[in-house]
């Protein structure tokens, strides 16, 4: 049985993310992608395109000394994916550990929309919040 493209398209993604892999992101961002982060965090907001999502991401790096994620699964359909996955993180004194839901669009083996749910909201809020 052949794996769904969308299924092969979000591990890649995943395992881009994981691996810290920005070629292999950018190949399947597509031009305009939006990565949206919910809530109210100095993260939240709408990054467009693969370099203002790389910068997103670093900085999600440079407020954590450990950040770390392990996919528990990943649900697919015609028109995009539904990773599921748990995150642990650490800032300063501060020690994050839920669930998140990161919804992508997907057409063409591209990503042309990405956007991230926390199952606590307003726990990832108050960790990336600063005091």
């Amino acid at each position: 049985m052949r794996e769904h493209l969308n299924l092969v398209v979000a591990q890649r993604l995943w395992n881009a993310i994981a691996e810290g892999d920005a070629g292999s992101l950018r190949e399947i961002l597509a031009e305009k992608c939006v990565w949206r982060m919910h809530g109210s965090s100095p993260l939240a907001g709408a990054y467009v395109g693969a370099d203002e999502i790389l910068q997103f991401m670093a900085r999600v790096g440079e407020l954590t000394s450990d950040l770390s994620s392990d996919l528990i699964d990943i649900y697919t359909s015609d028109s995009g994916a539904i990773l599921r996955y748990s995150v642990h993180a650490v800032r300063g004194i501060q020690s994050l550990d839920t669930e998140h839901l990161f919804l992508v669009r997907i057409a063409e083996g591209q990503i042309l929309e990405a956007s991230f749910a926390p199952i606590d909201q307003a726990k990832y809020d108050r960790f990336f919040t600063p005091q």
